[in-house]
């Protein structure tokens, strides 16, 4: 089976970095790793509201919502399409969305969706958010550097969810500890890959382990 992986926190908080980065290390191990990134879900969705009464266009090519019930669609699209490569052998899900409320937010998900996943919540301060957008949106260097507005992520996505990340997110879906890792992108580019690869490196020899002892038993 896959092994799903779940990238949060702000735009310009690092997760189609750490998505990218994740890939390198997959790679490494003979694994492999798929993006699914809930902005595809929803520059589609922008594209077709022609009329622009659920989103409105920003500079660089982007878009803000207005009608933030397409979020929980984007969402269950998500899931959906994860659910396509759940039967997968060796490989990731990274799947990747910035919400203002993770709880209300997970709530999108089936319960056994989220149980059985691991969880990377990237915490950087809004104004750092800000200007990594604006670097990335004015410079691109990848397909992922997309624009939100300084208004958007100021207000939207104000919220400080490590709270949520930390504490309440383990005793609503029963999920242990060790499945949810904090990353601080505050700091130096190093700093961040060594967390990073650190928390992948154990996801990826726990299953190992777990598939040694499968076939042990199927052995006996």
């Amino acid at each position: 089976m896959a092994i799903k992986i779940f990238l949060l926190g702000r735009p310009g908080s690092g997760k189609s970095t750490a998505a990218r980065y994740i890939d390198i290390i997959t790679r490494e191990h003979g694994w492999s790793s798929i993006h699914i990134n809930d902005y595809d879900f929803l520059r589609s969705m922008y594209q077709s509201d022609t009329c622009y009464q659920r989103f409105k266009p920003s500079v660089y090519g982007g878009f803000d919502v207005l009608d933030f019930s397409v979020l929980d669609v984007a969402l269950q699209s998500v899931e959906a399409k994860a659910c396509l490569y759940m039967p997968s052998s060796k490989k990731l899900l990274l799947l990747e969305f910035a919400r203002d409320n993770y709880q209300s937010a997970l709530k999108q998900f089936q319960p056994a969706f989220l149980q059985d996943a691991y969880f990377l919540f990237f915490e950087a301060n809004i104004d750092m958010c800000v200007q990594r957008v604006y670097q990335r949106s004015t410079n691109p260097a990848s397909c992922d550097d997309h624009f939100i507005s300084e208004q958007m992520i100021r207000s939207y996505y104000r919220e400080d969810n490590k709270p949520y990340m930390t504490y309440k997110l383990l005793a609503d879906y029963g999920i242990s500890d060790k499945r949810v890792r904090v990353i601080n992108n505050m700091g130096s580019r190093k700093e961040f890959k060594v967390q990073i690869k650190n928390f992948v490196n154990s996801i990826l020899e726990y299953s190992m382990i777990e598939e040694m002892q499968e076939f042990q038993a199927l052995q006996s």
